[in-house]
């Protein structure tokens, strides 16, 4: 049996840890998704899923995010503060 779920609550509580601005941008980079790497396979299946939708929504709504946004570098310890 399938349950639906409110996708609203689902990205409510993502946009939650996403901005809640305690985890650096070089740790959303690398850190957390080498974590996720080692979880089994359907949770790697569910964020490979979310990271193309985002990047598919990025791009159809041509949301331009300036490069000093994004992390390079593994060990940065630049936060976004804005």
């Amino acid at each position: 049996m399938v349950a639906w779920f409110n996708n609203d609550k689902i990205a409510d509580k993502i946009s939650k840890i996403l901005s809640d601005n305690k985890v650096l941008p070089s740790e959303w980079k690398y850190g957390v998704p080498h974590f996720l790497m080692q979880e089994p396979l359907p949770v790697i299946y569910n964020a490979k899923n979310l990271a193309d939708g985002i990047d598919h929504y990025i791009e159809l709504h041509n949301i331009k995010i300036p490069s000093d946004k994004l992390a390079f570098d593994p060990y940065s310890q630049d936060y976004l503060l804005d």
